[in-house]
């Protein structure tokens, strides 16, 4: 029985002392920025939940600055939280165009969509095939900053228990069905007049470049310094897209590399090393290991930064679930071979110029 009310965007709604935000919003039918439910259900830290809080106090919530997590937050009293718009859900079919290349250990998926998924950039979307759990992924543009309407873009690891596997490619060929939903997620690009500080680690880079492009072509007065970083040198990627963001005048592009000393310009160490000096009037997006995310947002919250963060929360391995899917496609009751090994890239991977 409800024994306080939170205020939740100018609605007063009844609430239990003890209740999550989240769930007092919901038994009032408001609908607040969410991850899929699966990781709200295990308390994963998925930062799509953080909303601000503007008034009172809350228990836990993992605060960060004037925010919390409303998925983890425990009312304990009357306040006032407020978030700002985001798009509706839309469900949708589609199915695999292609698939490319773009290291070693990541490959580029592209999907052609029935029905457009209108995401902001920075947002996710959950993906399913056949009868496997969803899983979500950050939709992107094609690394040369192009995207189409009817297609959306993903940058896949390679990862044994994941929802691909280690080779998609041979797994879901073009002409595979797909489940969609989304727009998921809270970490979009705002409209503002302050820098843009963009870090990212691993494939991370999808929902990072998805801003980037964003900000350069409609918010393109505000100046961005972007940081990419993996641990080995090779999977950096994205060097086509920053060599685009360089002829659209982004002169702060660091790469960096953590497990090896790579060869300039590319510099060594995590990306949290390379941070600029932080003020009030920036706004830092990161996206990759949870770690890095929780480190750069607690050092934007000290500067007075705004920070939206997007871990890449590894989904937990479910025993043979890859060949699961790859029988369920193929309607074959035997298990497919065991897949060889990726072959590494040459020594000599381009590298793009200094910027």
């Amino acid at each position: 029985m409800a024994d306080t009310f939170l205020t939740i965007n100018g609605t007063r709604i009844p609430a239990r002392t003890g209740q999550t935000v989240l769930a007092a919003a919901e038994a009032a039918g408001l609908r607040l920025p969410k991850d899929d439910p699966g990781l709200c259900a295990h308390h994963v830290p998925c930062e799509s939940c953080r909303i601000r809080l503007d008034q009172g106090a809350v228990e836990g919530g993992e605060p960060i600055g004037p925010t919390v997590l409303a998925c983890l937050a425990r009312v304990a009293g009357e306040a006032t939280l407020t978030f700002d718009p985001f798009p509706r859900e839309v469900k949708s079919a589609a199915e695999v165009k292609a698939w490319r290349g773009l290291s070693a250990e990541v490959v580029e998926l592209v999907l052609q969509v029935e029905k457009p998924i209108p995401y902001l950039p920075g947002q996710h979307v959950t993906l399913a095939f056949g009868k496997a759990a969803p899983r979500r992924f950050t939709p992107t543009l094609s690394l040369d900053g192009l995207r189409e309407l009817d297609t959306l873009h993903f940058h896949i690891r390679r990862r044994e228990g994941g929802l691909f596997g280690e080779k998609p490619e041979e797994r879901f060929r073009p002409g595979t069905r797909v489940k969609l939903a989304g727009p998921c997620g809270y970490s979009h690009l705002r409209q503002g007049d302050g820098r843009l500080v963009l870090v990212s680690s691993g494939t991370g880079f999808s929902a990072i470049w998805s801003i980037a492009v964003a900000a350069r072509l409609g918010q393109p007065h505000r100046p961005v310094h972007l940081i990419a970083s993996a641990h080995d040198p090779r999977d950096l990627y994205m060097r086509p897209a920053l060599e685009w963001l360089a002829r659209q005048g982004v002169e702060q592009i660091i790469l960096t590399a953590s497990g090896a000393h790579p060869l300039p310009p590319v510099r060594h160490g995590r990306a949290t090393l390379h941070l600029p000096a932080l003020g009030a009037t920036d706004s830092v997006h990161v996206a990759g290991h949870p770690g890095l995310v929780s480190a750069v947002m607690r050092e934007a919250a000290r500067a007075g930064a705004t920070a939206y963060g997007i871990p890449h929360v590894a989904a937990p391995a479910e025993a043979g679930v890859v060949e699961r899917i790859a029988r369920y496609l193929s309607g074959s009751r035997k298990a497919p071979p065991p897949l060889p090994d990726p072959q590494p890239l040459p020594a000599n991977v381009r590298q793009i110029r200094p910027v």
